[in-house]
């Protein structure tokens, strides 16, 4: 009896042993397998890739998702800066010329992925520019028929997703980003401010989501003298009431020497908050506050900026200037903030 018990112990660890080393060779296939499926589902990463200027950090819930600049930004932000912090130097600047269908450049205004759109004088056709190297990326036209809307436009803005065009008249544009070649439909308001003046550009205030107008002269006797600035509501599609700025033309011209100061362009710096306005024939920038304090005013190099009409900044900080072409191409000049300015 003991030795059929042990015959049969032996036979039960036999088995055992058999099925223990099956089980190992199954499970090293097993891994095996298991490793080349995981790789040949691993998620393709090779398309995501980051806006320029910011990148996203996500906090689980895509609603809550964060954007936060990358380094070169943040050391932008976190610097104090103002019209000295630009010198305005020709052999700091980068300078474009750009291509005849821009001959009339006039305003400028960046997107929220900090891409550059512009226009000219008399036509609904927008443009964007790559800024890096002077060349047009897309251009598409405001249009309810097959032309694009003539116009006498002055300035144009950016907010969210649209794209906002101001007249001479106080006109304003209102549409979609198209596609290139695209015509898309749009909507005008009468701001009414062309009956105080003639608006010669146009900028956002996020501070007040309100659409800054900026008056080149004034048609009225009482405000002879005197520039204005307009504030008209993103939300409510009206003049804000008691948000009219009025500054003597003196309190400008008296930093460059002159007796005028006729603005052709504006644009909030997005760090400071502040304006900053170019005038074309004056060849000058001038740096303003929004209540109507005037920080500084220097003249550009009359060999570089022949008539500015257009002005804004990059997501780096950078000045970015548009001169017509007067007659020769039209250009492009970028001044970057200096490291030794603040």
């Amino acid at each position: 009896m003991q030795n059929r018990g042990n015959k049969v112990l032996l036979g039960f660890l036999g088995f055992g042993l058999f099925v223990y080393l099956l089980s190992m060779g199954s499970g090293e296939n097993l891994s095996a397998d298991l490793g080349e499926d995981s790789s040949s589902i691993a998620p393709d990463t090779s398309r995501v890739r980051p806006l320029p200027d910011t990148m996203v950090v996500s906090q689980g819930d895509p609603d809550t998702s964060i954007v936060r600049p990358l380094p070169d930004t943040v050391a932008v932000v976190q610097r104090n800066i103002s019209l000295a912090s630009y010198s305005l130097a020709a052999e700091t600047a980068t300078h474009w010329k750009l291509p005849g269908r821009l001959a009339e450049i006039s305003g400028l205004a960046m997107t929220m992925d900090n891409r550059l759109l512009a226009h000219n004088d008399e036509k609904g056709v927008i443009y964007e520019i790559d800024y890096r190297s002077g060349s047009i990326v897309k251009a598409f036209q405001l249009a309810d028929m097959a032309a694009p809307v003539a116009d006498d436009f002055e300035g144009i803005a950016t907010v969210d997703d649209q794209v906002y065009l101001v007249t001479s008249a106080g006109r304003l544009y209102e549409c979609g980003e198209g596609a290139d070649g695209e015509a898309v439909l749009f909507n005008t308001y009468a701001t009414g401010v062309g009956r105080e003046c003639e608006i010669e550009g146009l900028a956002y205030d996020e501070s007040q989501r309100a659409l800054v107008l900026m008056c080149k002269g004034s048609r009225r006797a009482d405000l002879a003298g005197q520039l204005g600035i307009y504030h008209w509501s993103i939300d409510e599609k009206q003049l804000i009431e008691d948000a009219h700025t009025v500054i003597p033309v003196i309190e400008f011209s008296r930093h460059i020497g002159g007796k005028k100061f006729q603005p052709s362009g504006i644009e909030r710096h997005p760090v400071s908050g502040n304006y900053f306005v170019v005038a074309a024939r004056q060849g000058a920038i001038a740096e303003i506050t929004p209540s109507g304090k005037v920080v500084a005013a220097k003249q550009f190099s009359a060999q570089w900026h022949r008539q500015a009409e257009g002005i804004t900044f990059a997501a780096d900080g950078a000045l970015i200037v548009a001169d017509e072409g007067a007659g020769r191409k039209a250009r492009l000049t970028l001044y970057p903030v200096s490291s030794s300015r603040r």
